[in-house]
C-alpha cells in the first residue's frame, strides 16, 4: 500500500480513537456517577435551582457539537488528502 495512504489511515486513527474514548467517558460518566455519588449530583450547581446532574447532562449537548465540528473540520482535510492521492494514481 503507498506510504501515503498508510499515512492517512494513522492519521485518522489518532483523531478517532481519542475522540470515541472521550464520548464514551463523557457519557457514560453521567449514569455511573448518578449510581455512586448520588448527593454530589443532587446538590445545586452554579446554576441556581438546577442540579449537578442536570447541569452536566445539559453540557453533553455542547460536547457533541463540538466533538462533532472539529470531526467534521478534520474529515474535510481527510477528503482532500484523499482526493490528491486519487488524482496521483490516476496520472
Amino acid at each position: 500500500m503507498d506510504e501515503r495512504v498508510l499515512h492517512l489511515i494513522r492519521s485518522k486513527r489518532r483523531l478517532l480513537v481519542p475522540a470515541i474514548i472521550l464520548v464514551l467517558l463523557f457519557y457514560f460518566m453521567l449514569p455511573l456517577s448518578l449510581i455512586f455519588i448520588p448527593n454530589a449530583m443532587n446538590k445545586t450547581s452554579f446554576i441556581p435551582g438546577v442540579t449537578w446532574a442536570w447541569a452536566y447532562g445539559f453540557l453533553q449537548i455542547p460536547m457533541t457539537w463540538v466533538v462533532g465540528w472539529v470531526y467534521h473540520m478534520k474529515a474535510k482535510k481527510f477528503d482532500q488528502q484523499v482526493d490528491a492521492i486519487m488524482r496521483e494514481g490516476q496520472s
